[in-house]
This record gives C-alpha cells, sequence and structure tokens, in this order.
C-alpha cells in the first residue's frame, strides 16, 4: 500500500478530468507538472470513490460469493473455474484501498468544514473497509493508506467495533448538514438523508455480523425507509456497450447464468424445496432472477444492461427488522416486520416492469401458519424459530446480487444450523463450504506483516461459533 503512488494516481486522475473538461488553450503557459493536489477541488475525488466502491461491492468478489451461496453458477471460463472452487491469492485484489480509501482521506483533510463530505465520506469507507473484513477476515485498517510502508492487519471483530463509531460520526454529520453542498455524488446528488438512512442500515448490518441482535434491531429503526433511498448502482445508456457490472460486464459472451440453482429451486413452483404456498407465488420473482447465459439478450430482469444493482437496501434494512426483532422484541415483532416487508413484495416495485403482468402474491402470515403442522411448520418446531427460518429463507431471497445471503450463511451455519439457508456444494469432491477469501498476493507479497494466510476453509473471528 504504497502511499507515494496513491498520491500521484489521485492527481492523475483529476488532471485526466480538467483535460476532458478545460478548453484546450486555457492556461496555456503554465506548466501542468505542476499540478497538485491542493490545486484540486476535493470534491472531484468523490464520484470517483463512489465508483471505485460499486466496483468492489458489484464485481467478481460478488460473483464468487453468489457462486458459494447456490445463487449463481459458472458455465465458461475465469467463472467456471472459481465457480468450482479454483480460487488462489493471485485471484483477489485489495483495489479499494486505493480506489476508495486514499481519495475519500484526502477530501476528509480538506472539507473539516463541510458536515456533507465528512458524513457521506465515512459511510463510504464503512461500507469498503466492512466488506473486505467480512470476506477476509483480519485486513489492514488502522493503518491502511498511511505512510506506514506495512501496515499491520488489525483483528476482525474490532474493525467491526471501530466502523461503529466511524458510523456514529458519519450520522452526527450528515444530521447537522443541512444546507450544505457537495461538488458532485454520483450515487445520492447530495442528499443527506438517503446517506444518514444508509449509514444506520450499514450500522445495523455489521452489527448482525457480530450477533448484537439488540444493537442491529435498534439501529435499523433508522434505516432505508423506502426502495426509492436504496444505496445502488444505476447504469447510464450513454453508449452500446453494457452497463451492469454484475453480470454483463464480463466478457463477449455471458458466463454466468442461475440454471436450476438453489435459489432458482426455491422459486419454482415445480421444485421439492419450493417456497411458493397457498399465500405466496412467485412467478414474477422466478422470472425477473432467471439468467439465461446462453442467450444474454433476453435478460431484461435482474441481469439486464441497465437494471440499477443494490448495494445497501430498504430490502435489508426490513428483514434485519424482522429477524433481529424476532430475537430480541418476539414472535408478534417479527412477524409484524416480515408483513410489512411482504406487502411492499405484492406491489410489484422491488421487480421491474418486465415482470408486471406475471403474478405476485405475498399475502400476510398468521401466528397460525407458525404453529406445529402449520403452512411454515411442517416440521413442528417451535413457532418463533418457524418464523425465524421462514425469515432467513426470505432474506436469502431478497438478497440476491448482494453479499446479504453469504453473510448470513456463514453467520448461521454454526449457531442456527437447525434454520439456515443450506449451504450447496458445487463438485461432487467438495467436503467443505468455503469461510472466507484468500489474501491478495500483491498484499502477501510486499507486506511484511501480513500474516499466513488461514485458507479458504477457516471461519472468520464473527462466524467460528
Amino acid at each position: 500500500m504504497n502511499t507515494i503512488y496513491l498520491k500521484y494516481l489521485l492527481i492523475l486522475i483529476v488532471a485526466a478530468t480538467f483535460i476532458g473538461c478545460e478548453d484546450l488553450v486555457d492556461g496555456i503557459n503554465e506548466n501542468p507538472n505542476q499540478l497538485t493536489l491542493d490545486a484540486v477541488d476535493p470534491g472531484l475525488f468523490l464520484n470517483g470513490a463512489e465508483l471505485a466502491n460499486i466496483d468492489v461491492q458489484l464485481g467478481y468478489i460478488s460473483r464468487i460469493a453468489g457462486f458459494y451461496s447456490g445463487q449463481l453458477i459458472g458455465y465458461e471460463q475465469v467463472e467456471k473455474t472459481r465457480y468450482e472452487y479454483t480460487l488462489t491469492s493471485g485471484t483477489f485484489d485489495w483495489d479499494g484501498y486505493q480506489g476508495v480509501i486514499a481519495p475519500i482521506r484526502e477530501i476528509q483533510a480538506r472539507t473539516a468544514d463541510n458536515p456533507l463530505y465528512q458524513g457521506i465520506t465515512r459511510v463510504l469507507e464503512a461500507n469498503l473497509i466492512g466488506t473486505y473484513a467480512s470476506l477476509f477476515g483480519d485486513v489492514p485498517y488502522s493503518e491502511a493508506v498511511t505512510e506506514v510502508e506495512n501496515p499491520k492487519f488489525d483483528d476482525q471483530i474490532e474493525i467491526f467495533e471501530s466502523l461503529q463509531t466511524v458510523l456514529t460520526d458519519a450520522i452526527g454529520y450528515l444530521s447537522s448538514s443541512n444546507g450544505y453542498v457537495v461538488t458532485q455524488d454520483y450515487i445520492f446528488n447530495g442528499n443527506a438523508e438517503q446517506w444518514l438512512e444508509t449509514a444506520w442500515t450499514l450500522k445495523a448490518r455489521f452489527y448482525m455480523y457480530t450477533k448484537e441482535y439488540d444493537l442491529a434491531y435498534a439501529a435499523a429503526q433508522n434505516g432505508i425507509s423506502t426502495p426509492d433511498n436504496n444505496m445502488k448502482f444505476t447504469p447510464l445508456n450513454t453508449d452500446s456497450s453494457t452497463k451492469n457490472k454484475y453480470f454483463l460486464a464480463l466478457s463477449n459472451a455471458l458466463t454466468v447464468g442461475t440454471g436450476n440453482c438453489y435459489l432458482i429451486q426455491l422459486l419454482n413452483k415445480t421444485s421439492s424445496v419450493s417456497r411458493n404456498n397457498a399465500k405466496t407465488d412467485e412467478d414474477a420473482r422466478l422470472a425477473y432472477y432467471t439468467i439465461d447465459h446462453v442467450t444474454p439478450a433476453n435478460n431484461n430482469g435482474v441481469a439486464g444492461p441497465l437494471e440499477p444493482q443494490p448495494i445497501v437496501t430498504y430490502q435489508e434494512n426490513q428483514l434485519t427488522l424482522a429477524e433481529a426483532g424476532t430475537r430480541t422484541n418476539g414472535f408478534s415483532a417479527g412477524l409484524g416486520h416480515l408483513n410489512a416487508y411482504r406487502l411492499t413484495l405484492s406491489t410489484g416495485e422491488l421487480f421491474n416492469s418486465v415482470v408486471s403482468s406475471l403474478t405476485k402474491i405475498y399475502d400476510p402470515y398468521v401466528a397460525e401458519d407458525f404453529d406445529a403442522g402449520g403452512m411454515e411448520n411442517p416440521d413442528n418446531i417451535t413457532p418463533e424459530r418457524a418464523l425465524l427460518r421462514e425469515i432467513i429463507e426470505e432474506r436469502y431471497v431478497s438478497g440476491f446480487t448482494t453479499f446479504m445471503p453469504y453473510d448470513d450463511n456463514r453467520r448461521l451455519q454454526k449457531s442456527d444450523s437447525d434454520i439456515s439457508v443450506p449451504f450447496p456444494l458445487n463438485i461432487p469432491t467438495a467436503t467443505q463450504n468455503v469461510e472466507r477469501l484468500l489474501y491478495p498476493a500483491d498484499e502477501t507479497e510486499s507486506n511484511s506483516n501480513a500474516p499466513e494466510d488461514p485458507g479458504l476453509y477457516s471461519a472468520t473471528k464473527v462466524n467460528a461459533k
């Protein structure tokens, strides 16, 4: 993590922007080699940081998480090898430190009097570092992107504690940012309320990671309140090239699809594990989620070229309220939140117009549905456990294309294996589930403080029990 390199990288990025935007003869007698960071409006770094974070949240590691949670299939080329567990340290990178953390630190240092910048950048920082810590375990944080040449790897649990403080600070800044503006903001166009709700939902996410369910429930009360406030990547229809980062920006042919993966089996009425019942009809969601890897042009649902792609969402927040509410406030609280979310599903606003004519039934459940022998409790477990099982399955389905299903799988498979969604194995010779990703080779080979990699099958600290 060479900080000198990062500074020059920031200058080059903004210099390229200037070349594209300024009159070609403006400042012709000035020396372009004297361009420094101090000469650049710090707000111009924000869009780049946001797009770099989007690349991490919706890029190849997100597809890998989908492979190992039973939601995607890799059919050809590199994606097929990853699907079949062929991963090495060379598979991964930590470009987010350079692309996200470096520019937001520059913004933070130079906009101390603007709480909107201070809040937004802290939300981005927490999103990026929280994702890395969840997927890799111990990672550099406290010394990352500093003058320290070989930053230490911080303890995963301590990182999540630190990120809660970062988000608390972000919430304070955003709550006091009325009247302040930013130069550019690709995600929310400077809307402080949307950033504020995102900060609360991230707090709830990290408390779910650490199984502090009472704190997760409290945080989610203030989280994303409507699908319109989702933190997402909205592709721009600026040319004929593919824009969907999650699926179609892979190669000339689509090498990833859903096929008959476990997710599709849950939604399919003819499957032995179908979640359709007298109160639930998943026809619309099945069509929306189905990805044709043979003929990519057929994909107009979740894999459509211009389909918005979620990062932090209302869906996650509502289902955190449902699960954490059941665990801390009891059955009635959890059922109320689940039914409120099912009402939103029934409107179809979480899908798109391509499936608007297809059936979508999500009638409210009643307590009797979870009694022994009821619609949602055929194996006679306790009603509360049956409700939790349904909520966790809904999180699995609603979290498609995000890290939530993979995070939940790892969080629950030891402590709540009776109600967690099963981790499918992709090849007959596999005997274990992938618990974490491998440290990038360029980090372990250049950082003398890098620890020995514990391997793919070693649970991270938050998921060890």
